[in-house]
């Protein structure tokens, strides 16, 4: 099995050199930069691929690792390279590692040369660092997706690097993607909103980073043990409606234009209390009309 990848960025480079330390040969790399195909294949002590049409007669294993929108391009460009040259690509597998798209973000290939196998790969982790990255994914579950027939190829591969994962359907990528932006870009968004708060209350952020950090721990071992729902705490939980009216006014004095984020998570986290946590009806109608109160204009009546 040879493995080749085209794009030589962060998320190639990591999970190539990933395949590496794990005893896996990367023949190489293709990048349309010269000098991030040399830097990657230094780092897998590989060679440069000049050519999509090189590595992908090389390698029977193509990892594409472009930008996500960049990978129907880069399909459509082999299935050319190759209708122009006259010749055939069979028993080849093409996997890219995007967490938003499927396989079929790749059909062409099939379509013109159907005796070769689509996959998508997706590790769950962020890679803001390379180093960071290859060190994290020993402990990243991946997505698995594609044609059916070579699946155990692909899985067996994950099965060798002693990782986690699990299949899903083409169709539910985007479902799935949006769950990881959600628990990670918008995580990162939710921090921001919280540090701003303690800024404007006069608690310089990095401080505040590191006062919050081991609430943020212990609420995320708490999900981990308990789940969502019975790990829920704070004021919506106990219906202390005195409390989110104080928040409420102060975020209208003091950084108002916070108000509506405060808002729609706190609906939100009301609708999640409700499945245990607010067991007393009062205390949920309280917070219903306070959120009407406050889209009404009248929170202070």
């Amino acid at each position: 099995m040879k493995i080749g990848f085209i794009g030589a960025g962060k998320v190639g480079k990591s999970f190539g050199k990933y395949l590496s330390n794990k005893g896996i040969a990367v023949e190489g790399y293709y990048s349309r930069s010269l000098k991030s195909a040399e830097e990657a294949t230094k780092y897998v002590e590989g060679k440069v691929f000049t050519s999509l049409m090189e590595i992908t007669l090389s390698c029977s294993m193509i990892f594409i690792t472009t930008p996500d929108d960049e990978i129907k391009n880069v399909a459509q460009n082999i299935a050319n390279e190759f209708d122009k040259n006259n010749m055939i690509i069979e028993g080849k597998m093409f996997i890219h590692m995007s967490g938003a798209h499927s396989s079929k973000s790749m059909a062409i290939i099939k379509e013109r040369y159907p005796n070769n196998y689509l996959f998508s790969i997706h590790p769950l982790q962020a890679f803001a660092d390379v180093t960071t990255a290859v060190a994290d994914l020993k402990n990243t579950i991946f997505s698995v997706e594609g044609d059916q027939e070579k699946l155990s190829v692909i899985t067996a591969l994950i099965k060798t690097l002693e990782n986690k994962f699990f299949v899903i359907k083409g169709e539910d990528k985007a479902l799935y993607h949006a769950a990881a932006c959600v628990v990670s870009n918008y995580l990162v968004t939710l921090m921001d909103f919280g540090l701003e708060l303690l800024e404007i209350s006069g608690i310089e952020a990095t401080e505040g980073f590191d006062a919050l950090y081991p609430l943020i721990m212990g609420s995320l071992g708490n999900i981990k043990k308990l789940g969502t729902r019975d790990a829920l705490t704070g004021p919506i939980a106990r219906g202390d409606i005195n409390t989110i009216k104080n928040h409420i006014k102060a975020i209208e004095d003091k950084a108002p234009h916070l108000l509506s984020i405060y808002q729609h998570l706190g609906a939100e986290t009301t609708k999640l209390a409700e499945v245990k946590k607010l067991k007393n009806p009062d205390h949920t109608s309280s917070i219903e009309h306070l959120n009407l109160l406050w889209k009404e204009g009248k929170l202070h009546e």
